[in-house]
């Protein structure tokens, strides 16, 4: 009877050691779960921050490009009194916002209307 008592005061003191390995093994499992939440938090927000930051220079790429696009309508065109294909134009000189080019039209086989 004492062997008994003693056998199953051993079992318990067996199983509430394996509980508290059990608990222990789960609070380290919360902990790490908690850090990774926290990782991948850290992760979204980077990857948010990113992606307004390149918004942000897609928008001022296109303010540009539009400014651009309404200098381009300002430009003076020139046009000729000869039908024809341009088949060289040659850079004469640049200043400021000026610019002289010599043309070279093909006016062959052309019919002016």
């Amino acid at each position: 009877m004492v062997q008994e008592l003693a056998d199953l005061k051993r079992k318990e003191l067996e199983a509430s050691i394996n509980v508290e390995r059990a608990i222990a093994s789960l609070d380290e499992a919360k902990l790490n779960y908690r850090r990774q939440q926290y990782e991948h938090s850290l992760k979204v927000s980077d990857y948010q921050t990113e992606m307004q930051k390149q918004q942000e220079q897609v928008n001022s790429l296109q303010t540009q490009l539009d400014t651009i696009d309404d200098e381009l309508d300002k430009l003076t065109s020139v046009y000729s009194p000869y039908r024809g294909k341009v088949r060289r134009v040659k850079i004469l000189g640049q200043n400021e916002r000026s610019i002289t080019a010599e043309v070279t039209l093909d006016i062959r086989g052309e019919i002016r209307k």
